[in-house]
């Protein structure tokens, strides 16, 4: 059904391109989502549990799960969308990594006024709290950058647009004559 005349191959170039940002955004979601960002979480409620740390911790630890989370289904659903026919992974990462990374930086930036308030620095170092959480968690930023590059890229790249051009001609195309009135 594909015709062979209009769609073009992308340069070998673009393909190594891509599947090193694909490489490099897996590494890094696992590591600053999903690691960095899930385990502050579960800090932040283990220590509410605890006594520790006030109930407010818990709103964070809650937010900043489901902020990780939704990045990281982000990074799945642009894997998915490598293939021209699910070009719709695409958008719905897009969808899912903007919101993941606006609770994620949010919950940083009210944890961090919060702790430059609330705590002292660190025992041995004496860094402020507020700057060792920012330091852990502002690269969360690196995982979402890559998602847009990596999802735009995929979206508006020359051989999708022609395989969905080429898909909506065939959706508008004439059907044939069932009842054999060929004129």
């Amino acid at each position: 059904m594909k015709s062979t005349e209009t769609l073009q191959e992308a340069p070998v170039w673009h393909r190594h391109v891509k599947n090193c940002l694909r490489l490099v955004l897996g590494v890094t979601t696992c590591i600053y989502p999903l690691f960095m960002g899930l385990m502050s979480a579960a800090g932040w409620q283990y220590n509410v549990n605890a006594g520790n740390y006030p109930a407010l911790f818990s709103t964070f630890a809650t937010w900043m799960t489901i902020g990780c989370l939704l990045l990281a289904a982000g990074t799945v659903l642009s894997f998915f969308g490598m293939k021209h026919r699910f070009w719709r992974c695409n958008v719905i990462a897009l969808a899912c990594g903007v919101p993941g990374v606006i609770a994620a930086m949010a919950v940083l930036h009210r944890f961090t006024l919060y702790a430059d308030q609330n705590f002292p620095g660190h025992r041995e170092t004496m860094q402020p709290i507020s700057e060792i959480y920012r330091d852990r968690l502002l690269p969360i930023l690196l995982p979402f950058g890559l998602l847009c590059v990596i999802c735009l890229w995929q979206l508006f790249a020359y051989d999708a647009r022609v395989y969905r051009s080429e898909q909506k001609k065939q959706q508008n195309a004439e059907a044939p004559s069932i009842l054999g009135d060929d004129k």
